[in-house]
């Protein structure tokens, strides 16, 4: 027997085994009386040992006492809210698939969502008809700082990502400190690994600003110092602009932490060079990278780049990441695992106004950037009526089912009032999860 053939009949036994545990589970769930299978999807929304511990049982009695003595103890009223949670779900989501909703032990969990949206099958348009289109929902928990994504499977709802926001998530980042900030480099100082990326933005009218986003992977911040040093140049090779800081890492003891450095320059081409020294481990690591500034010319150019962030919302990390809209945590290497919602940022600019305000319809449309022909697999719509002539446009993005591959992103702003529309274009990759 080749080695093929045994990884797959290995494959087919650990199947039928699962199969077979499922089966008696299920089995099990359905010998019980039906205010005991509510009292069982309830414990697997906030103590799923204690729930095992329930179906495993065998009397109605044992499951009775047992029941009573989880709750000793709890806080007064906390029985009373999980009754009408679990009584609420069951109705509401366990009607045919019970077991493998998993909406019901996260209301059983944290209750009715603050904002509920459902995606229907109109999602995609453009795509083939042989592919399948499921149904979403997305649940915020706007006082938890939590959304849940769901897809329906079958006649169920799976979990498919949980993302957080708010003041409860703490972005690691660089804060500017004090210190010597000259730079010594010699032929064999190792080097030193780290991406990032830019934007492009109006400041005022022949005015533009760069930004400059640096990430940098740490695993111990202990002891650990860095020297940004960003130089720009004109195409005559003239120092334009530089900026030098001593960086300490804040935020977390390790993880992914984000820089940013603006530039304010005048409409033209430049050479950017970022220079990032590991100051305690002595490493160094260079970046080169050529922007082109000349649209924002007597604002030829009206609308941003659509930068792609990890995270958009009201709380607050450093001032260099605040923006009308709240922080922005941009992504320097728009890569992000699959089903993970994550955002985009833009501003427009010279627009109509009425009784100061302005009125716009924006279209994001994803395709699929593998395909040999254009194929539309995700559209967004969402309208806006803001104060000013500027918009500042943050839009948030559930890649749901969308399989792991290369997208591009267009938005389309139409400014209500001029007719006139404007595009941003941008990319993204969806990856495997690990």
């Amino acid at each position: 027997m080749n080695k093929t053939i045994k990884v797959a009949l290995a494959f087919c036994i650990l199947i039928v085994c699962f199969c077979s545990v499922v089966n008696v589970f299920a089995a099990r769930y359905y010998q019980l009386l039906e205010h005991e299978r509510k009292i069982y999807l309830g414990l697997r929304g906030i103590d799923t040992l204690a729930a095992e511990e329930y179906i495993n049982l065998g009397s109605v009695k044992e499951r009775a006492d047992y029941y009573e003595l989880f709750w000793q103890g709890k806080e007064e009223g906390e029985r009373e809210q999980f009754e009408e949670r679990v009584t609420y779900a069951f109705r509401t989501f366990g009607r045919y698939a019970p077991l493998s909703d998993d909406r019901i032990p996260i209301y059983v969990k944290y209750g009715p969502p603050s904002r509920r949206e459902e995606i229907t099958p109109e999602k995609k348009i453009a795509v083939r008809h042989r592919e399948q289109v499921k149904p979403a929902e997305i649940w915020t928990y706007k006082k938890d700082g939590l959304k849940f994504d769901f897809i329906r499977s079958a006649r169920a709802y799976d979990l498919i990502a949980r993302s957080e926001f708010g003041a409860r998530v703490g972005v690691p980042f660089f804060a500017t400190g004090e210190g010597d900030t000259a730079i010594e480099v010699s032929p064999d100082t190792p080097s030193f690994d780290f991406t990032f990326g830019t934007g492009r933005f109006r400041q005022r009218r022949n005015l533009t600003r760069l930004e400059v986003y640096i990430t940098v992977d740490i695993e111990d911040t202990t002891g650990l110092r860095f020297i940004r040093a960003v130089r720009v140049w004109d195409m005559y090779d003239s120092l334009i602009a530089e900026q030098n800081d001593m960086l300490k890492p804040q935020g977390a003891a390790s993880g992914t932490f984000f820089d940013e450095v603006n530039f304010w320059l005048k409409p033209d081409q430049y050479r950017c060079e970022i220079k990032i020294v590991d100051a305690t481990n002595k490493r160094i690591g260079t970046r080169k990278t050529v922007v082109n500034l000349v649209d924002y010319q007597d604002d030829a150019k009206e609308i941003s780049d659509l930068v792609p962030a990890k995270l958009i919302d009201d709380a607050f990390t450093h001032e260099k990441f605040h923006k009308p809209v709240g922080r922005v945590i941009p992504l320097t290497k728009a890569v992000v695992p699959v089903f993970q919602p994550f955002y985009f940022y833009a501003e427009v600019y010279n627009l109509e106004t009425k009784n100061g305000l302005h009125q716009l319809s924006t279209t994001y449309e994803v395709t699929n950037k593998e395909k040999m022909r254009r194929e539309v697999v995700d559209v967004m719509i969402k309208d806006y009526v803001e104060p000013g002539d500027i918009a500042f446009l943050a839009a948030e993005y559930h890649p749901m089912d969308l399989t792991p591959g290369h997208y591009i992103i267009t938005m389309r702003v139409k400014d209500i009032l001029s007719g006139k529309e404007r595009t941003a274009v941008s990319e993204f990759e969806l990856r495997p999860p690990y």
